[in-house]
């Protein structure tokens, strides 16, 4: 089949499910797709788009649904006669454009400034069906202890099928499981905490809600790192923050940037053991200058240690949290981001003066916490199936880290920069700036190449060709297959 009607969009720079959806929804109403057409197959689509399979499938699932296709396994898929579901699609030609344009002006004018950004950016990011095949940037799926967890599940239901249910009342979590969160971090992060000052949640936006909710106030103002993490910035945005961005170099943030802000901050966010995008890691000299800085001006800091797991040199440092003689600092960490999708669980670790407060905001809500992940966890930490993991994983991310960064300086040479310290799941890759940057993109979705664009974590204007690749969803012996790919597509096609 004529593949014309995709012809609008082609060109594009990010092609997204929801844009192919539109391009077949658009050719339906035109009537340049007719009932009984057949559609040509996702793989050709994706070839034509110079994107993913997996964003076309994305895009006809939703298409299916909404009544547009039929499919058939082994038929293929074809445009469906809107006789055959009580003209579903005729009425949805008919009927929504005025209802939509009236109902579509109402949530525009309820749009808040974050709403505008994510808006104006939304063509920047990467669709959930190309973020899904990346494991969402935790570790792969075939790496996870599935089978400890299973049997751990296994035992703790059989238990409970005798002794019933052990009802939890506690507002910051499972007792059990913070108490082994403290000696996780005691032995790996060098924290010493007691489990009053741990808070369990689901999810970083649940785990932050009380810091949100109870200390950040409108006109505060908030130092970020920049480049640095694009959801903290515009979430501090959101609160009415007035957010100051520092720059950062090889040796993390540049404490002494702090001192040409026109205001004195009241907080510092930043990332210190594997900064984002960069990777690199505040040095020793760095957190003491910085904690001497914000006690001297009385600033709080939030240490986002949420990707620190993974170092592939001798260079690493102590916690700030684990230094700071004040109380003045709240550490975030994430058993999220080491076991997706068996568990979900962010641990926010708290100054002692902080934990009633924290108490009496958590008690006013329904905890929503997954009991069972709680008890699961809890086994997997003390019988030190987590830091076995760890190790376990550690080795062969070092090994596909080594052959990714390899293969791209063998296929590119002089024409690709790796920056940044060797720590997290990701490098960070400059190209030369003569490389068009729509060819590098459209290359990665044909070779399935793991590789988003930084400019989202800059403030101002972003460098040009510079993009994370993660590779903690690779497989070690396809590494070099897939670059080769991606080479010769961005050099010889």
């Amino acid at each position: 089949m004529d593949l014309a009607f995709l012809k609008e969009i082609e060109g594009d720079s990010r092609i997204s499910a929801e844009s192919i959806k539109s391009a077949v929804e658009k050719a339906v109403r035109e009537r340049v797709l007719k009932p009984g057409d057949k559609m040509p197959s996702t793989r050709d689509i994706a070839i034509y788009l110079g994107v993913s399979r997996t964003t076309v499938v994305s895009a006809f699932d939703t298409l299916g649904a909404l009544g547009y296709l039929n499919t058939s396994r082994g038929a293929g898929t074809w445009i469906r006669d809107p006789e055959e579901v009580g003209s579903t699609v005729a009425q949805t030609v008919e009927m929504n454009p005025s209802i939509s344009s009236s109902a579509s002006f109402l949530w525009q004018r309820r749009r808040n400034s974050l709403a505008e950004k994510i808006l104006a950016r939304a063509g920047r990011r990467p669709d959930s069906s190309e973020l899904d095949q990346s494991n969402f940037g935790a570790p792969s799926k075939r790496l996870l202890p599935v089978r400890q967890w299973r049997q751990i599940t296994t035992n703790i239901s059989r238990n409970m099928e005798k002794t019933g249910f052990e009802d939890n009342r506690d507002v910051f979590g499972y007792f059990p499981l913070r108490e082994a969160v403290a000696g996780y971090l005691r032995r790996n992060k060098g924290i010493v905490c007691s489990a009053d000052q741990i808070v369990l949640n689901s999810g970083v936006e649940r785990v932050f809600s009380p810091v949100f909710s109870l200390l950040v106030k409108a006109g505060d103002r908030v130092v970020v790192e920049n480049p640095g993490f694009y959801g903290a910035r515009e979430q501090f945005h959101s609160l009415g923050a007035d957010v100051l961005s520092v720059p950062v170099d090889e040796e993390g943030i540049i404490v002494s940037a702090l001192d040409q802000l026109e205001n004195l901050p009241h907080w510092i966010y930043l990332a210190p053991s594997c900064q984002e995008p960069t990777g690199v890691i505040l040095s020793q000299d760095r957190r003491i200058e910085l904690l001497e800085w914000a006690h001297r001006n009385e600033c709080a800091i939030i240490e986002d240690d949420w990707d620190s797991d993974f170092h592939y040199s001798s260079q690493s440092a102590r916690t700030i949290f684990s230094q700071d003689p004040t109380g003045s600092v709240i550490y975030f960490y994430s058993f999220w981001r080491l076991l997706y999708p068996l568990c979900f669980t962010g641990v926010l670790v708290i100054p002692e003066s902080l934990i009633d407060l924290f108490k009496g905001y958590m008690g006013m809500f329904d905890r929503q916490f997954t009991l069972m992940e709680h008890y699961v966890l809890t086994e997997m930490i003390e019988d030190g199936h987590v830091e076995k993991y760890i190790r376990k994983t550690w080795k062969y991310f070092k090994r596909c880290r080594q052959a990714l960064i390899y293969a791209l300086k063998t296929g590119f040479k002089d024409r690709v920069e790796i920056v940044g310290s060797s720590t997290g799941l990701h490098v960070l890759a400059r190209f030369d700036s003569e490389i068009d940057s729509e060819v590098l993109e459209k290359a990665a979705h044909r070779a399935d190449f793991p590789m988003v664009s930084t400019d989202l974590f800059y403030e101002g204007e972003a460098p040009g060709n510079e993009y994370l690749i993660r590779f903690a969803e690779m497989e070690l012996e396809g590494v070099d297959a897939m670059v080769k790919e991606f080479v010769d597509s961005v050099l010889y096609d």
